[in-house]
């Protein structure tokens, strides 16, 4: 049996090449990828690495390819609610470059910002991606003259050179409305959080087109902000005002939350007399509605995921600029779906 070397004593890539018989430089192609090396040989050096435990120099590697084989997330999402999946999604397309995440939580303050962004190239990362808890255009990273890549996911800005991976929140609006309708709803409310944000104005722009098109009514939107409470008021002051509403779209799950508890104490059934479509498929809220929550999931890990793979490409010397918008689908649930769940 091959021996491993003493604790404290670090493998070196020319104890590979002794112990497999074989030249440095042969061990250095099968670890990586390159040269015509016969696969007997190749599993070979990889049998004795993985028996003696080798672990390559992350320095050297970095030296001999100028690369640091590390990236930045940046962002301001204080609650992860966003950022976190988006982050899982990013890890899963780095890991197989084996590139780690340097994760920098900015706080929405620029002055943090610019000094997370300084520590990061004074690292010298390969790359950055800039994500947030909102999708609403900001200003670009303040890099000067600095050419590292970078990619912004859930986030939008005013650059024609820059790349951004969002999600299609217009198609989201068209999606929530059309299923209402297929449900049989014909005067179908929107209450959603502040009149600000893009994501409301988008949804509500993809809602409008389809209610415009089979010629139904556009209620008014209910502003507020993306809580329970405000579900909750705005969905008793409707009832009241517009007692013919059979289709609501709530903003958020917590919202939808609000909605769900007027409408039950109001009398009212969920789906038969008023169904319900939220956005954002937060599990933790959706499962726990009483009926289960439809909600629109906007698909946050494959943006992450995407937005990885783009970044790495932009690394390599790809060129990618412009907006990605990442497919959004329904998850019907108990409370949209008046016929049928399939």
């Amino acid at each position: 049996m091959m021996k491993k070397s003493k604790p404290g004593t670090r493998v070196t890539i020319k104890d590979i090449a002794s112990a497999a018989n074989v030249s440095i430089s042969t061990v250095s192609k099968v670890m990586n990828g390159t040269g015509s090396i016969s696969r007997q040989t190749q599993d070979n050096v990889k049998r004795v690495i993985n028996e003696l435990d080798y672990r390559p120099s992350e320095l050297a590697r970095a030296l001999h390819q100028k690369k640091t084989y590390t990236i930045g997330l940046l962002s301001s999402d204080n609650y992860g609610r966003f950022s976190l999946p988006i982050l899982n999604g990013i890890e899963n397309a780095l890991a197989e470059a084996q590139i780690s995440v340097f994760l920098c939580n900015a706080g929405g303050c620029e002055q943090e910002l610019k000094r997370h962004v300084d520590s990061l190239l004074a690292k010298r990362v390969d790359g950055i991606i800039v994500t947030a808890a909102k999708t609403d255009t900001r200003l670009p990273l303040p890099m000067k003259k600095n050419q590292t890549p970078v990619v912004y996911a859930y986030t939008d800005v005013e650059d024609e050179n820059a790349l951004c991976v969002l999600p299609d929140d217009i198609g989201a609006g068209q999606l929530a409305s059309q299923h209402l309708i297929t449900q049989g709803c014909k005067h179908i409310v929107q209450i959603t959080g502040p009149a600000h944000f893009m994501a409301v104005r988008q949804r509500d722009a993809g809602c409008k087109s389809v209610l415009s098109a089979h010629g139904l009514k556009h209620y008014p939107l209910q502003y507020g902000p993306w809580n329970s409470e405000h579900g909750y008021a705005a969905a008793r002051e409707i009832l009241t005002r517009c007692p013919e509403v059979d289709g609501i779209i709530t903003g958020n799950d917590l919202i939808a939350h609000g909605v769900l508890q007027a409408l039950h104490e109001h009398h009212r059934q969920v789906p038969k007399d008023v169904a319900v479509v939220s956005y954002d498929n937060w599990q933790v809220i959706t499962e726990l509605c009483r009926p289960t929550l439809s909600s629109v999931d906007f698909e946050l890990k494959e943006l992450g995921r995407i937005a990885g793979k783009c970044l790495i490409e932009k690394i390599d010397g790809q060129v990618h600029r412009g907006k990605i918008i990442v497919p959004c689908y329904l998850q019907m649930s108990e409370s949209s779906c008046r016929y049928s769940i399939s």
